[in-house]
């Protein structure tokens, strides 16, 4: 099985080089080329529950993405920037290319080749993580999915990313890369008995025979091609 993935662009509005990104991404060869195109959470900074306004404020891609479809599997896994949103595809997909989406909410195990592919956004591996993990928690929760689907309107998750950005530049300021990137290869080592792990969300780069996590795109301007072996590709051209 060839795949192709990418993870953690964040992406912010449509004029945003992260979103001219993805566009190479979904238009790239080795897509084209692959059985399965992996989304591994975070590709937008703010995709959170079922709404159609994400289609039409971000059209170019969710149009070649229902093209996608036809021909080859999409597996888009939850990250902690856009979860909740499965109940959006039915909504503007047909049944014929609702089948080959899915939606991962945790990890997913693959066997290609004699190798064992261990494969998440990565945020649920967080443990030591104590404050997240209680929001993660609260926020992915069965009453907070009923809030957010129910009763949460698009422009009140337009109010609360504003909120969560300015969050996320104190936690920037606060982030220790060689703290954050010990703790993901301790969570890695944990992981027994498999050839190959692919996570997101440290936004730390590592690329070993064991271990593949892309960081943060717009820095290191990459994604995986997996045809056997797994290959970085360049994003930009």
């Amino acid at each position: 099985m060839k795949f192709s993935l990418i993870s953690d662009l964040h992406i912010k509005t449509p004029e945003d080089n992260r979103y001219k990104m993805l566009m190479n991404f979904i238009n790239s060869k080795e897509v084209k080329d692959s059985e399965v195109v992996i989304l591994l959470g975070d590709i937008f900074d703010l995709l959170i529950g079922p709404h159609l306004e994400y289609l039409s404020e971000y059209d170019e891609f969710f149009e070649k993405f229902k093209k996608l479809l036809k021909s080859k599997e999409i597996w888009w896994f939850e990250g902690n920037h856009d979860f909740h949103f499965e109940k959006l595809m039915p909504r503007f997909l047909s049944d014929e290319t609702l089948k080959n989406f899915k939606y991962i909410k945790n990890e997913k195990i693959i066997n290609i080749n004699d190798k064992k592919i261990y494969l998440a956004h990565g945020d649920h591996l967080d443990i030591e993580n104590e404050n997240y993990m209680k929001y993660k928690n609260i926020v992915r929760s069965n009453w907070a999915r009923f809030i957010i689907e129910k009763m949460l309107p698009y422009s009140g998750l337009k109010f609360l990313k504003e909120k969560f950005a300015n969050q996320s530049k104190k936690m920037q300021k606060e982030f220790n890369k060689q703290t954050e990137r010990e703790k993901f290869l301790r969570y890695v080592d944990n992981l027994k008995g498999f050839d190959l792990v692919i996570l997101g969300h440290s936004h730390i780069f590592e690329s070993t025979s064991g271990y593949i996590n892309l960081g943060f795109p717009e820095a290191n301007k990459k994604f995986l091609y997996f045809d056997g072996q797994p290959n970085l590709v360049d994003l930009v051209h």
